[in-house]
């Protein structure tokens, strides 16, 4: 009886790593929604198979690197019975490419396999155009604009502004422009002799009920905008400032996607107002 009793239990175990390797040999679907994101668009990742090594596991994170875009499973012995669950991700956006899709699970034990799932493509978006940062030597404002024409005005007439840094990279207002770029508004407040930029449009919407105090002046340009604060892979946050000078009526913003100016003019009294808007690399 107990020869018996050992050998059935060298044949369980045997069976069940028997059964776990053909679980993970076999590779689960994939599906990427929309089936070939544009650059910069959120899409989802979603795997399932009806033997899979996932099991009930849940997304731990999602990694990316160049071409390569890895989901992270937590999972436990028990997740490499078979099972049909599926499983997805969101991926905020991606530069163009194409990129490899790994599994890599990682259970109660720490041990880590990973899997090559298959591949998909990111297409192209149109050309980004810069956005032009101005600083006035007399009223000490900033100011940004995407034309190309009111750029040349403001630097051939003596009118006291001056490129001030490099700026960012967004899309023309009635141009070709991503699935995923937002219309910025752009409003002047004759109070203030200022004009403040948003892509949020309930906040476009609400000042622009404040008659008198501000003026709409349409949409300036489009851009990319972060996700919880965070802005898609290949692309810098344009972080905003605030002068806080509203007493004053002299408020001002400053958009710069360099982090020293952001922390420099935060220590010299401006409220940092976090990332906004996301420029191109």
């Amino acid at each position: 009886m107990q020869r018996q009793l050992q050998h059935m239990a060298r044949l369980g175990i045997a069976l069940f790593a028997f059964f776990c390797s053909t679980a993970w040999a076999q590779t689960p679907a994939l599906e990427v929604s929309p089936a070939q994101p544009e650059a910069y668009q959120s899409f989802t990742i979603t795997t399932w198979g009806s033997c899979s090594p996932m099991g009930g596991a849940a997304v731990v994170d999602v990694y990316m690197t160049t071409g390569t875009v890895t989901l992270e499973y937590l999972g436990s012995a028990t997740d490499f019975l078979c099972a049909s669950h599926a499983k997805t991700a969101t991926v905020m956006g991606l530069p163009e490419g194409t990129y490899t899709v790994k599994l890599r699970e990682r259970n109660e034990d720490r041990v880590e396999l990973s899997q090559v799932l298959g591949t998909f493509t990111v297409k192209p978006v149109p050309p980004a155009q810069p956005v032009y940062a101005f600083y006035h030597l007399g009223i000490q404002h900033y100011f940004i604009t995407a034309s190309a024409a009111q750029r040349d005005f403001l630097l051939q007439n003596n009118l006291g502004w001056i490129i001030v840094d490099d700026g960012f990279k967004a899309w023309p207002a009635d141009g070709p422009a991503p699935v995923a770029a937002k219309p910025v508004c752009r409003l002047y407040s004759p109070v203030a002799n200022t004009h403040f930029f948003s892509a949020d449009a309930a906040v476009c919407d609400s000042l622009k009920q404040q008659t008198g105090t501000w003026i709409d002046e349409g949409i300036a340009f489009r851009a990319l905008v972060p996700t919880a604060g965070t802005c898609p892979s290949g692309t810098l946050p344009v972080w905003r400032l605030y002068n806080n000078r509203f007493a004053q009526l002299d408020s001002n913003h400053r958009y710069v996607t360099s982090q020293d100016t952001y922390r420099h003019m935060i220590a010299n009294g401006w409220i940092g107002e976090g990332a906004r808007f996301c420029s191109l690399e």
